[in-house]
């Protein structure tokens, strides 16, 4: 990988980010033709759909003609892709995040409402799973995977990994409502982009944490299961997470919550050990290899 100066660095950071807007924007043009007010599930699901593959494109050429470093096979590779198993954890971290509530005191079932058209729950379903693919799987590449690596390029992991945990928490900002959200948000924001690049450390694939981020976004805002202390009429299941705003994320929501800061925390510290546990392992072979060639060769 050929070394860039600085402001190449950081003028294609910012690049890489405007083509993320552009892909979300070309993807959207279909909603904005027909008016949201008047969108239907089907069209969100393949417009945000139809995103990922327009982003990967745009992220794929802008990095051949413009950046110029050998980012697409490092970002994209699929060789290491294990989808049963993280599939699996995908599914683990959000019930383990629920489990903590429940252990807590702190979850019960608010209401539920079995009178909603089969129509309107169809929708939402396609609504959440098409934006769930694409923000899931489009996030972790842009990210974890083109930012992150062209930032490797030149940088240590600590500034690497930190510039770009930052500029994904503060994309996320503005669901904060409150100076405490602000505060959650960057404990969140900070530990679960610090978990999902130990999952792309790791497993050495993009997609593994793309199928995580997919399966929590999924679980957790899927719009007919919701959670807070207020009857959402819209919800098939509303689960009430308490009413002290630090423990339960507040304004945010679950995702800036105590406990899912716990999972997220935990996770990431997992896969931290076991990275440097596997390296260990790999220096240790290197070592025995080169002293076994100086043996031969003597």
């Amino acid at each position: 990988m050929k070394e860039i100066k600085t402001w190449q660095i950081w003028g294609n950071f910012f690049g890489y980010f405007i083509i993320f807007i552009i892909g979300a924007s070309i993807a959207a043009i279909p909603r904005f033709v027909v008016g949201f007010e008047h969108e239907t599930g089907i069209l969100v699901s393949v417009s945000e759909i139809i995103r990922i593959p327009i982003t990967i494109l745009l992220l794929y050429w802008y990095t051949k003609y413009v950046v110029k470093l050998s980012l697409n096979k490092t970002t994209l590779n699929a060789k290491h892709l294990n989808i049963v198993l993280w599939i699996l954890i995908g599914l683990i971290l959000p019930i383990l995040t629920m489990i903590l509530f429940y252990i807590s005191g702190n979850l019960s079932v608010k209401g539920i409402n079995t009178g909603l058209s089969q129509s309107y729950i169809f929708n939402t379903a396609l609504k959440a799973l098409g934006m769930s693919l694409a923000s899931g799987f489009v996030e972790e590449i842009l990210f974890r995977g083109y930012l992150f690596n062209l930032l490797k390029s030149k940088y240590n992991f600590l500034i690497s990994a930190f510039a770009t945990t930052l500029l994904f928490t503060l994309v996320h900002i503005g669901g904060a409502g409150s100076f405490l959200n602000v505060a959650q948000l960057l404990v969140a924001g900070f530990l679960v982009s610090f978990m999902f690049i130990m999952i792309y450390i790791y497993t050495k694939s993009i997609w593994n944490g793309g199928i995580v981020h997919f399966l929590w976004n999924l679980l957790i805002l899927n719009g007919l299961i919701t959670f807070g202390d207020k009857v959402k009429s819209e919800a098939i299941v509303q689960l009430n997470i308490g009413s002290n705003q630090l423990f339960n994320g507040g304004e945010f929501g679950i995702e800036t919550s105590i406990p899912a800061i716990i999972v997220y925390g935990v996770t990431g510290l997992i896969l931290w050990i076991l990275y440097n546990h596997k390296q260990r392992i790999t220096k240790r072979i290197e070592n025995s290899a080169i002293i076994t060639e100086n043996k031969v060769g003597d």
